[in-house]
């Protein structure tokens, strides 16, 4: 066991990386570009993202053998491509096959490549493999079976770790810091939700702390189907205060020079990276840590970049989307304009006979305020040539709400029919709360290619319009006040959206049953009929487009439940509360209107 002298400072460059899954070549050359803008400001490391390289996440397309060699040949490409300063770039590696739950080999690994002077000089593997909530990394991925290993960047012994590694308590942090690393380098791929940006920088403050060395956490930034990683970098000293922290939803590159953890016996030997003394430069001024923007700016950001991404990244460039003269279709088409360009969005009103002329005077002047384009379709000639095409079915009664789905249904037929004809992609405009309690008219409002707000509860949309409109006054003051169309039709059966809207989110987010919601005050028999209507609705939210995520369990990939599903939420005692001989419900594609006992 030696000890090794070591300066008090080390530079390092953090890139807040934009990529494009799967876009190897255009990924390496953004990367590259940022090592040498790293070398010119005479940094001793830079850091990238995790996965940097290949995108994240990659679901099975790290299953293809020639997807994962080609990511290796430009892992090489960048090593030999690399300067004086050191780089860690995210990428994959292969590793020795370890087995896994399914029987199948895994044989690669979540890596971070260190590159410098021409070479590659070895690979750090991802130890722990998160398996929760949008994270699926230990169904494809090894994990790495050296969480100890550090690095010696000229006189600075360094440690590696990615992402979840840091979080256990007593993982490779805890290894690494006791092997002799006076500095975590850690590279992560943390999506966006409301929860994330408080709770990560406390995360990082007790890694610091714990171990005694400063943390340079570098995120990624951008969308990626429905996620979106909003950056925020974070640099924090041995003592966990913050020494810098990058901006949120944006690219950034930051250098500063930080101050090393305490001296330590090296205890392992370190993989060399080279062993350059620091030259003379003279010391950085310490750069000003963004501002923590507020909550529904958060969201606001995250919608905007996550439509924006999935619309480019996609091949498209323009949107079209209904007006519907309400608060849904208002926020959807400000956040579309805002991420597209005003010019690159078409609204269409799509009124039937019986629309109010008010809702199409606010959707044409919603338009005009945005500065997007705006046409007028009416259905009524549409939905009369689809009854008249149904014939003698007509002579038979009408399931409740059939008028009304119809309606629905054209809208969508003629939104598709536009963005085909016109190369657009069509949004759909439902959000959270409709989402969750299927009020949403299947095939129909919920049709599109992609629904921005489809995590956004209606309460939120409200406050996002109000953010939206303190710029400047975008969404006309009559669609804010307009009472929302769901509640005219249903309100019977639903609760205001204020109470609505916190049932459904503890119910769904955080798991909480009849008892406890009873327990926080609400009325026994509105929850209930709550979180019946949430059961009953998974068939329809199987069939919605991807959407942004900003909660923290959302609709699709981390959170479903069955289709065919006959549980529901009373306990045993009240079962009387359920006549054992009543009719049976309507289907789950069916689109009555909604009932629930109690509700």
């Amino acid at each position: 066991m030696l000890t090794v002298p070591e300066p008090d400072l080390i530079r390092v460059a953090g890139i807040q990386l934009e990529n494009v899954v799967g876009d190897l070549t255009g990924n390496a050359e953004r990367i590259l570009d940022a090592m040498r803008w790293a070398e010119e400001r005479e940094a001793d490391v830079v850091v990238f993202p995790e996965l940097a390289l290949t995108g994240y996440p990659l679901a099975d397309l790290v299953l293809r053998e020639e997807f994962v060699d080609a990511a290796l040949d430009r892992v090489r490409w960048l090593a030999e491509r690399s300067g004086n300063t050191a780089a860690v770039v995210g990428t994959v590696d292969r590793v020795p096959p370890r087995r896994s739950w399914d029987t199948r080999d895994r044989d690669v690994a979540i890596s971070s490549a260190i590159v410098c002077d021409g070479q590659l000089r070895g690979f750090y593997h991802k130890t722990l493999l998160p398996n929760y909530e949008v994270f699926n990394e230990a169904r494809n991925f090894a994990p790495g079976s050296d969480p100890a290993r550090v690095w010696r960047i000229g006189e600075t012994i360094a440690g590696v770790v990615i992402c979840e590694d840091s979080w256990s308590g007593d993982g490779p942090p805890e290894e690494q810091a006791a092997a002799g690393a006076r500095i975590l380098l850690v590279p992560n791929a943390s999506p966006f939700n409301l929860e994330k940006p408080a709770g990560r920088q406390k995360l990082v403050s007790e890694v610091a702390r714990r171990n005694g060395t400063p943390v340079v956490y570098v995120n990624l930034v951008g969308g990626q189907d429905e996620l979106v990683f909003d950056g925020g970098s974070l640099v924090v000293g041995a003592d966990g205060e913050l020494l810098y922290r990058a901006r949120q939803f944006e690219a950034e590159r930051f250098v500063l020079d930080v101050p090393l953890g305490g001296e330590r016996p090296v205890t392992v030997t370190p993989k060399t990276v080279h062993t350059r003394p620091r030259p003379g430069r003279d010391p950085l001024p310490a750069p000003r840590p963004a501002p923590q923007i507020s909550a529904d700016e958060q969201v606001w950001c995250a919608l905007v970049v996550g439509t924006r991404d999935f619309v480019r990244k996609n091949g498209g460039a323009r949107a079209v989307l209904g007006l519907s003269g309400g608060i849904d279709a208002a926020v959807t088409a400000a956040v579309a304009a805002e991420a597209l360009g005003a010019e690159n969005v078409i609204g269409i009103a799509m009124p039937a006979p019986d629309s109010a002329p008010a809702e199409l005077e606010d959707a044409r002047e919603l338009a005009r305020r945005l500065g997007i384009d705006f046409h007028v379709i009416p259905i009524a000639d549409v939905t009369a040539a689809v009854e008249r095409g149904l014939g003698s079915l007509l002579e038979r009664e009408s399931a409740p709400g059939a008028a009304e789905a119809l309606q629905a249904r054209t809208r969508a037929t003629l939104l598709w029919a536009v963005a085909d004809r016109l190369g657009h992609m069509p949004l759909a405009t439902g959000n959270k709360s409709e989402l969750s309690i299927g009020s949403a008219a299947l095939f129909g409002d919920m049709a599109g290619a992609f629904a921005p707000i489809k995590d956004v509860p209606k309460t939120l949309v409200y406050r996002l319009a109000e953010l939206r409109n303190a710029r400047d006054e975008v969404i006309p003051p009559r669609i804010l006040d307009r009472t929302p169309s769901v509640q005219d039709d249903v309100k019977t059966t639903l609760p205001d959206y204020e109470v609505l809207d916190p049932i459904v989110q503890r119910y769904l987010e955080r798991g909480q049953a009849l008892d406890e919601l009873v327990a926080l005050g609400f009325e026994p028999a509105v929850v209930r009929g709550v979180l019946q209507l949430v059961d009953d609705a998974e068939f329809k939210r199987r069939q919605t487009p991807p959407g942004v995520k900003i909660t923290t369990r959302a609709f699709g990939q981390d959170l479903s439940m069955p289709i065919t599903n006959a549980w529901r939420p009373f306990h045993a005692e009240e079962a009387e509360l359920v006549a054992p001989d009543a009719e049976p419900g309507p289907p789950p594609w069916s689109d009555e209107p909604l009932a629930a006992e109690g509700a």
